[in-house]
């Protein structure tokens, strides 16, 4: 998506976009870090407001395809046959995202293919539910020929204007109006094996696992993997994670308090994490490890360090020792 909008917006307003959303720039050049579902639709809104296209999920849909989505893609993708691969997305779908689910379920003669998106209410989520059913579609187009449609699509939303366009853009017939989103076909073409029998079993499980952690599971852990980016980009504040969460300053402390943590000690956990990357690469100082962290001195870098493990940052960064820097993988009490 951002490189869809950089080739309709350029660089400069779809960085704007991006901040605007809560996303950081990383995400135009790499494909990975955790996005907040609620950014993601912000992002969305923010290109389609900018050009003018209220069915921006539509326009972009046939560019879209797991073969993008790293190891999780090419699992799914490497199965022997579809039914294989539908059955992987299904299982694995917790490594890809840490809300939206799939189903795969057979009954009479037809095959079912739904998406369960988790942000279902915000007002973007028709152009989100035409990226997911593109995406759902080119698993069985891997194995059955770009030119294959499903029997029907149904859309869980009202179709407004956007029948006619619908059908033209997957070719097949679309309802709106239905129960869930998802896709309907003929289950004999379950069993159709892989194009390119050479990719079979090339890619495992734990190549997901290797490439990424799985997606955080809690509102701390979304809120410390939003963080980390944030401050790496050295943009980092409590009124920059609600805007990614998608909800006030306010609740975010209070969704945070009942975890029995808070912004302040997941900042300074993911400052001291990075302090230890930062401070092992070679030409680091303690200086500017802390001006990257955004102390104000480097003086309340280094006391917050060594409160934190015990030892100063000075220490730490001339230790030659690689099993010395394991040492400090948990924090002194």
């Amino acid at each position: 998506m951002p490189a869809f909008a950089l080739s309709e917006l350029g660089q400069r307003k779809t960085l704007r976009i991006m901040s605007g959303a809560g996303l950081v720039e990383k995400f135009v050049s790499e494909r990975e870090g955790f996005i907040p579902e609620f950014a993601l639709c912000e992002f969305v809104a923010g290109v389609s407001r900018e050009l003018g296209e209220d069915n921006l999920g539509l326009l972009f849909s046939p560019f879209l395809t797991v073969a993008d989505y790293g190891a999780w893609g090419d699992y799914v993708l490497s199965a022997p046959d579809l039914g294989t691969a539908l059955k992987r997305a299904q299982q694995e779908m917790r490594l890809h995202s840490c809300t939206d689910r799939v189903q795969f379920v057979t009954f009479n003669n037809l095959a079912s293919y739904s998406y369960a998106f988790g942000l279902k209410a915000h007002p973007t989520y028709p152009n989100m539910a035409f990226s997911a059913v593109a995406a759902m579609l080119s698993i069985p187009k891997h194995f059955l020929g770009k030119d294959w449609a499903p029997l029907k699509i149904e859309f869980d939303f009202p179709a407004g204007n956007r029948e006619t366009a619908a059908e033209d853009t997957f070719g097949c017939p679309v309802l709106f109006g239905g129960s869930k989103l998802r896709l309907l076909f003929d289950k004999t073409v379950l069993h159709a094996p892989n194009p390119d029998p050479n990719v079979i079993q090339k890619t495992t499980r734990k190549d997901i696992l290797r490439e990424r952690s799985a997606p955080p599971t809690n509102f701390p852990n979304s809120a410390r993997s939003v963080v980390e980016l944030h401050l790496a980009a050295q943009d980092v504040s409590l009124e920059r994670l609600a805007q990614s969460m998608g909800i006030g300053p306010r609740g975010v402390q209070r969704q945070l308090s009942r975890h029995g943590t808070g912004f302040r000690q997941i900042l300074n956990e993911s400052r001291m994490k990075r302090a230890q990357d930062l401070l092992g690469m070679k030409g680091s100082t303690v200086a500017s490890v802390s001006e990257a962290l955004g102390y104000e001195e480097p003086g309340n870098f280094s006391r917050a360090f060594a409160r934190y493990f015990g030892v100063s940052p000075t220490k730490f960064a001339s230790a030659a020792s690689p099993h010395s820097i394991l040492n400090l993988d948990r924090p002194s009490k």
